[in-house]
C-alpha cells in the first residue's frame, strides 16, 4: 500500500497546475539565503524542493518511510540539496531554535485535531518566523473544477484537478478564522480561482513549546 500511495502522490505533485500553485505559495516566503525551512507532511517532496531552489536549507518530514524514500530519489542530483527524514510533527523537536519557515500543504483538512496540529506546527517556527499553509477551500467542488477547466482549457493535469475535487469534502475545508493564532498576522493568497488558499502566517511572539 505504501508504494502505491507514494506513486499516486508523485503523479499528483507532477501535475503542472499543482506544481505552479505550490510554487506561487512558496514565493510568499522571503528570500531563503541563510535561512531554514521545514516542510511537514512533505510526501514526495515537491514543496521541499521548491524551498531549496529559493535558497533555503530545506528539510522534509513525513510519517511514511516509503514516501521519504521516494522524496530522496526525486531530489537526487539536486544541487540545492534538500534533506528528508521520517518523523511526526507531534514528536518533540531537538531543534530548539526552530525554523524560519514551516510549511504544510493539504494537511490540516485531513487531521482530526486541527488545534493540536496548529500548535505543533507553530512550535517549530522561530520567533518572527513564517508558517505557510496551503489548503483546499470550500470552493474546491466538482462543479467549480469543471467551470475552471472550461475557463482554462489549456490546464495541464486536468485529471488530477478533477480527482482532487471529487475526493474533497467542503465541510472539512480550512477557514481563515480557524487559523487565528496569538501574535500572528494572516495573509491569504487565493489560488486556482479561490479553490485553494495559501495562508502566510507571520508571528511576532515567541511560541510555547507544546505538542499536546
Amino acid at each position: 500500500m505504501g508504494w502505491w500511495r507514494s506513486q499516486f502522490f508523485r503523479w499528483v505533485q507532477a501535475a503542472p497546475f499543482y506544481e505552479a500553485l505550490h510554487r506561487a505559495s512558496v514565493a510568499l516566503a522571503p528570500s531563503g539565503e541563510g535561512k531554514t525551512w521545514l516542510d511537514v507532511g512533505c510526501g514526495p517532496g515537491l514543496v521541499t524542493r521548491l524551498a531549496a531552489e529559493r535558497g533555503y536549507a530545506a528539510s522534509g518530514l513525513d510519517t511514511d518511510p516509503t514516501m521519504i524514500a521516494l522524496a530522496r530519489r526525486l531530489a537526487t542530483g539536486n544541487p540545492a540539496g534538500p534533506r528528508f527524514a521520517v518523523g511526526n510533527v507531534f514528536d518533540p523537536s531537538d531543534d530548539d531554535a526552530g525554523y524560519d519557515v514551516v510549511s504544510a500543504t493539504s494537511l490540516l483538512a485531513v487531521l482530526p485535531d486541527r488545534v493540536r496540529a496548529l500548535r505543533a506546527l507553530r512550535a517549530r517556527v522561530r520567533p518572527t518566523g513564517l508558517l505557510l499553509l496551503v489548503e483546499p477551500s470550500a470552493h474546491l467542488t466538482i462543479a467549480n473544477a469543471e467551470a475552471y477547466l472550461q475557463r482554462h482549457p489549456d490546464t495541464r493535469g486536468a485529471l488530477v484537478l478533477r480527482l482532487w475535487a471529487r475526493t474533497r469534502r467542503p465541510g472539512k475545508a480550512v477557514s481563515e478564522e480557524a487559523l487565528a493564532l496569538p501574535g500572528a498576522d494572516v495573509t491569504v493568497k487565493p489560488l486556482l480561482d479561490g479553490m485553494v488558499n495559501a495562508y502566510a502566517i507571520r508571528f511576532h511572539t515567541t511560541p510555547i513549546k507544546s505538542y499536546l
